[in-house]
């Protein structure tokens, strides 16, 4: 093993592996729709009868006797779907990577993963010249694009032809690896086990009674841990997958009786994306019996407005970092939230069965009420691709080990937790602590403001807050009036932008980045 790499855990005796929970659901239900892409439906034997062809064709593909990796360069396509479990299939780890991202981007993915073969669809083939510029690209398989589509790109390329006999399937026992970023540029990799996939699947349909007629809606990247949650747990009960393109969001309450939903899960902002397309009246989505929402927070405001339009459904607040596997805690959205959310957010609430949570002050030790939320327990990584990453982020006390989050958290006593925001959201100003969602809170509160989000600019003595808000353009002596009837001075921006919409990153959350690199543009004439 290289030096500085972690190595994968022992194989767990007797737990279940993601591929083989939806070859058992295949033979349940055969016949049922597993999958719609577009016009595209799919059954449920279909779905393994494919998985199964490519599978043995990655199977021949294999270039060493250990564990095989598969990197997956496709988007929601039939290939991008399929390939994951085609991948799983052939008892190998599979690395989603996004078509559109910077070919050095995807170039230190592939150094970092090292795959056996590269699975793309249309847009995957798209990408593969500017990306063998950057780095050696391992056996190419692209079972939906023309070859036409790749000549001239110098690759090796498999198809569905190849001899099948291959190679005996590996029994790998990372599941994927995904992605996130990393402080120093380069993206770091997230390995996740089966058995790790195995205890949040348990946990999930525990507390969920999902049955093979929920038709579950699929928003989320497939570089995005959360797909992982809208793929396998229906695939694990029968459940069919829509998939859910944000062009959608302009006539909603059609596409969700259309399709017939019952079960939707989003990043949060997509609440306030429909609402601005006229898609969040009262009553809009009666099919809705579960609506999920996670990968940032959610404010009250938005789900109080998702729960007035799907009026059938219970809302809930799912919690999780990717090292955790996908969710570690939830909450259900109650009347009494109100009095008890931290800046007007809905709680995260209570940890998943099998999990501990304990909080670190500023000094490192535990505290019975605010601190870093620390996690341990089944659903945790055991560290990353690359161990180097692994600097900062763990942290060993009564001689076990927790993965520090980066949250700032509350108790709320009853084991439920109060999000307070991202650590690295945690500032000082003129020598005063100052947390950045209490600010942003009070902006949302101002009639005529949707949402907000400040950041800390300039440096030195010149350090200052900065808004920036979306909804009706208002004057800003107006706005700081109205922020120091609830906050002392040194917390009220001295500036104010009015923007459409805020960035969103490839994984649907606001990018603060994308905001800060306009600092230095105007202020527009509504924010002024």
């Amino acid at each position: 093993m290289t030096a500085g790499v972690n190595v994968p855990p022992a194989p767990h005796k007797g737990v279940p592996r993601l591929e083989d929970r939806v070859r058992q659901t295949a033979a349940r239900f055969p016949t049922r729709e597993a999958l719609r892409v577009g016009p595209r439906r799919v059954t449920y034997a279909e779905l393994l009868e494919v998985a199964e062809a490519w599978a043995a064709v990655l199977g021949s593909a294999r270039n060493q006797d250990g564990p095989a990796t598969v990197c997956l360069l496709a988007g929601r396509t039939f290939t991008g779907y399929v390939g994951i479990l085609a991948t799983l299939c052939a008892g190998a780890t599979v690395t989603p990577m996004a078509p559109e991202a910077p070919p050095n981007r995807l170039s230190a993915m592939l150094q970092d993963t090292k795959p056996d073969v590269l699975i793309v669809d249309q847009a995957g083939a798209a990408a593969l010249a500017a990306l063998a510029e950057h780095c050696a690209l391992p056996p190419v398989f692209a079972p939906m694009v023309a070859p036409e589509a790749l000549n001239g790109t110098g690759i090796s390329l498999l198809s569905v032809e190849d001899d099948r006999r291959g190679r005996p399937s590996s029994t790998a026992d990372i599941a994927y690896v995904l992605h996130t970023s990393g402080s120093t540029g380069r993206p770091k990799g997230v390995p996740i086990t089966h058995a790790n996939m195995h205890a949040f699947l348990t946990a999930v349909h525990a507390r969920y009674d999902f049955t093979e007629k929920d038709v579950f809606s699929q928003l989320y990247d497939l570089t995005f841990d959360l797909s992982f949650f809208d793929l396998f747990i229906p695939w694990s009960c029968g459940g069919t997958v829509v998939c859910t393109p944000p062009a959608v969001f302009a006539h909603m309450p059609e596409f969700v009786a259309k399709e017939g939903l019952t079960v939707w899960f989003s990043v949060p902002s997509a609440i306030s994306a429909i609402h601005r397309m006229g898609g969040l009246r009262p009553g809009s989505f009666p099919s809705l019996r579960l609506s999920l929402f996670g990968g940032e927070a959610l404010t009250l405001n938005d789900a109080v407005a998702w729960q007035q339009a799907a009026a059938n459904s219970s809302v809930e607040n799912i919690y999780g970092p990717t090292e955790l596997t996908i969710v570690c805690a939830t909450h259900r959205l109650s009347p009494e939230d109100e009095a008890i959310a931290a800046n007007g957010i809905v709680p995260i609430g209570t940890l998943f069965p099998g999990l501990e949570g304990m909080l670190l002050d500023e000094e490192g030790r535990p505290h019975p009420q605010e601190g870093e939320l620390c996690v341990t327990g089944p659903q945790m990584f055991s560290g990353y691709v690359n161990s180097a990453d692994d600097e900062g982020r763990f942290v060993r006390l009564d001689g076990r080990r927790w993965y520090r989050t980066g949250d700032l958290v509350r108790s709320a006593g009853d084991d439920r937790l109060l999000f307070i925001g991202r650590m690295d959201q945690q500032i000082k100003i003129r020598g005063y602590r100052v947390e950045l969602p209490e600010i942003e809170y009070w902006l949302r509160m101002i009639p005529g403001v949707d949402a907000a989000a400040v950041l800390l600019v300039g440096e030195g003595t010149e350090q200052r807050l900065m808004a920036f808000y979306t909804g009706v353009g208002m004057d800003s002596g107006r706005m700081k009036a109205k922020l120091h009837e609830h906050l002392p001075a040194y917390m009220v921006p001295h500036e104010y932008r009015l923007v459409e919409q805020f960035p969103i990153n490839e994984r649907g959350k606001t990018d603060r980045r994308a905001l800060m690199a306009t600092v230095s543009a105007p202020i527009s004439a509504g924010g002024a």
